[in-house]
C-alpha cells in the first residue's frame, strides 16, 4: 500500500510539474508554431521535436546506466531562465522567451537527475535550438555578406559563360535587364533549414563528431554556391530568353529544386570527406541494456519536483501581473504636426498600405515629404507604438530596407546639434537600389530620449517597463535622395532633423 501511495504521489507531482511548465510557456509555444507555419525558412520546426525525442529514446540504454545525483545548481539555472523570460516579456523579445524555455528544461533535468543525465541528453536538447527562429538583429548582419558572396559567384559564372555582366553590390547588370539579388536571397535565408538537414544527415551516416561538424560548417559555402547558381541561371534566362523566362526560371529554381541542389552539394561534400578520411567500423561502446531497479520517473523526488512547480507557478503569476502595461496614447496626433518645419514645407505622402501597417503593428504613423526653398526633398516617417508587449515591436530600417531591394552601401553614426537641446546621436545609412542612392537618418525615441543603438533601445524598453510600467516608443526615419553628392544629401537630412526634433516632442509622450 505504501508503495502504491508513493507511486501516486510521484505521478501527481510529475503531472503538476509538466502542467505548470506547459501553462507558463503556452503562449510562447503557440507563437513558435505560428512561425513554423508562416515562415518557410522554419517549416522544418515541425520535425525537430519528434527527432529530438527519437534521439533521447536512442539513449535509453545510457540513461538506464546513469547514476542519479541531483544538483542544486539546476535550480539556479531554472531561476536564471525565468529571469530571462521576464526580461524577454518586458522587452518584447520573443527570442529571449524561447531561449528561456530550454534553459528551464535544462535546469529541471539537472535539478532532478544530475549531470550524468544532462550529459547523455545534451545532443537532443541542443538539437531543439534549431526550431527557434534566429532574431533578425543577429541574422541579417550575418546573412547579408553571404548574399554579396552569392552575387559575386553569379557574376563569375556569367562571365565565364561569356555573358557581359557588371556587378554593383547586389545588383547584376546585364545587356537587356538588371537583377537585384536582394530579391533572390531566400536560398541563403534557408541556411538554418540546410544546417538542420546537414546535422540530421551527419548523425545518421557517420558517428564521428569531426565529420558531423564538417558537414554543419559546410552548409555555408553550399548555400552560397546554390544561391549563386540560381542567380546565374536567372541571368542566363534573362539574357537569352527575356524577362518572363528569367522570372519563370527563378520561381522554378526556388523551393524544393533549390534545396535538392543544395542537398546534392552537401552529399558531394560528405563523399569528399569520406574519401579523405575513410570510415572504419568500430565496435559499439554502448553497454547492454540492463533492467533498472527503478525507472527514471520513480527516481524523481516529489519534493524537488514540487520546488520547480512552485517556481514556475510563481513566475506565471508574477509575469502575468508585470506584463500588463498601459497603452500610452500619443500627446497629440501625428497627423496634426505642422507642415512648416523651419524653412521646410510639408506635403502628405499618401497612406501606407493597410496590410503593411498591420504587419509592422504600428499604432499611429506619419508619412510626409518636405521641401525647402532650394528644392531639396526629404521623406519623413514616424511610427509610434503605444504598447510593445503583444509582439508589435519596432522594425529596424536595417531589416526593412534590404527586404525592399535596397542595398546598404555603408552605415555610420553622426551627432546632430539641436538648438536649445543637447546634441543627439543618430544612425546614418547610405542605401542603393539600381543607380538610385538615398541617405537615411534614423533613431528610436521614447520618453524624451533619442537612441541610436537598437540594443540600448531594448534595454531602455525593459527598464521603463519595470520603472514606469510603459513600453511605448517610436521609430523616426528621414530619407534624403542623393542627387548631387552624398555629402549634400546628408546636409539636407541633418538640416531637417534639427527642425524636426523640437516638433516631435510636442507629439510623442515624455
Amino acid at each position: 500500500m505504501a508503495s502504491v501511495r508513493k507511486h501516486a504521489t510521484i505521478t501527481a507531482s510529475t503531472g503538476l510539474l509538466l502542467a505548470s511548465f506547459a501553462f507558463l510557456y503556452r503562449d510562447i509555444v503557440v507563437k513558435l508554431v505560428r512561425d513554423w507555419v508562416i515562415d518557410d525558412n522554419y517549416s522544418h520546426g515541425f520535425l525537430i521535436l519528434p527527432l529530438a525525442i527519437y534521439f533521447a529514446w536512442e539513449r535509453r540504454n545510457r540513461l538506464a546506466q546513469a547514476v542519479q545525483v541531483p544538483s542544486n545548481l539546476g535550480l539556479i539555472v531554472v531561476a536564471g531562465s525565468l529571469i530571462v523570460f521576464f526580461v524577454g516579456i518586458l522587452g518584447s523579445e520573443l527570442f529571449l522567451t524561447r531561449i528561456s524555455l530550454f534553459g528551464s528544461l535544462t535546469g529541471a533535468i539537472l535539478f532532478l537527475y544530475g549531470w550524468q543525465y544532462l550529459r547523455v541528453l545534451a545532443f537532443p536538447l541542443a538539437f531543439l535550438f534549431l526550431m527557434i527562429p534566429i532574431p533578425r538583429i543577429v541574422f541579417d548582419p550575418v546573412v547579408f555578406p553571404l548574399q554579396l558572396m552569392a552575387s559575386r559567384l553569379a557574376e563569375i559564372t556569367l562571365s565565364t559563360l561569356g555573358v557581359p555582366v557588371l556587378r554593383e553590390g547586389n545588383l547584376i547588370v546585364l545587356a537587356h535587364s538588371t537583377l537585384e539579388v536582394a530579391e533572390a536571397c531566400s536560398g541563403i535565408r534557408s541556411l538554418v533549414s540546410l544546417l538542420t538537414l546537414a546535422i540530421i544527415y551527419g548523425y545518421f551516416t557517420d558517428p564521428r563528431k569531426s565529420v558531423r561538424a564538417a558537414l554543419a560548417i559546410g552548409t555555408v559555402p553550399v548555400a552560397i554556391i546554390a544561391n549563386g547558381l540560381r542567380v546565374a541561371g536567372t541571368g542566363l534566362a534573362a539574357q537569352y530568353y527575356g524577362g518572363k523566362a528569367a522570372e519563370a526560371f527563378f520561381d522554378t529554381f526556388s523551393g524544393w529544386i533549390l534545396f535538392t541542389v543544395a542537398f546534392s552539394l552537401l552529399f558531394g561534400l560528405y563523399r569528399l570527406v569520406i574519401w579523405i578520411a575513410p570510415l572504419k567500423r568500430q565496435p559499439s561502446l554502448d553497454a547492454p541494456l540492463k533492467e533498472a531497479t527503478k525507472s527514471a520517473v520513480q527516481n524523481i523526488t516529489s519534493a524537488r519536483a514540487m520546488i520547480i512547480t512552485i517556481s514556475l507557478i510563481g513566475a506565471t503569476i508574477f509575469i502575468g501581473e508585470a506584463a500588463t502595461t498601459e497603452a500610452v496614447a500619443i500627446r497629440e496626433p501625428l497627423s496634426r504636426m505642422t507642415l512648416q518645419a523651419g524653412k521646410w514645407q510639408g506635403q502628405p505622402a499618401g497612406e501606407i498600405n493597410s496590410q503593411i501597417v498591420a504587419k509592422i503593428g504600428v499604432d499611429e504613423y506619419l508619412s510626409r515629404f518636405y521641401f525647402n526653398s532650394g528644392h531639396a526633398e526629404v521623406h519623413l516617417y514616424v511610427g509610434y507604438y503605444a504598447n510593445q508587449r503583444q509582439g508589435d515591436t519596432i522594425h529596424s530600417p536595417k531589416n526593412c530596407l534590404p527586404g525592399a531591394g535596397w542595398f546598404p552601401v555603408k552605415s555610420n553614426r553622426i551627432v546632430v546639434p539641436v538648438a536649445g537641446h543637447d546634441p543627439v546621436e543618430v544612425n546614418q545609412y547610405l542605401i542603393q537600389k539600381g543607380l538610385e542612392k538615398q541617405m537615411v537618418l534614423y533613431w528610436y525615441q521614447s520618453h524624451g530620449r533619442v537612441i541610436a543603438s537598437e540594443y540600448w533601445a531594448k534595454i531602455y524598453l525593459v527598464i521603463d517597463a519595470i520603472r514606469m510600467n510603459r513600453t511605448d516608443g517610436a521609430l523616426v526615419r528621414v530619407i534624403s535622395p542623393v542627387v548631387d553628392s552624398e555629402k549634400t544629401a546628408e546636409g539636407h537630412a541633418v538640416d531637417f532633423v534639427k527642425e524636426l526634433l523640437p516638433l516631435l516632442n510636442r507629439h510623442l509622450p515624455l
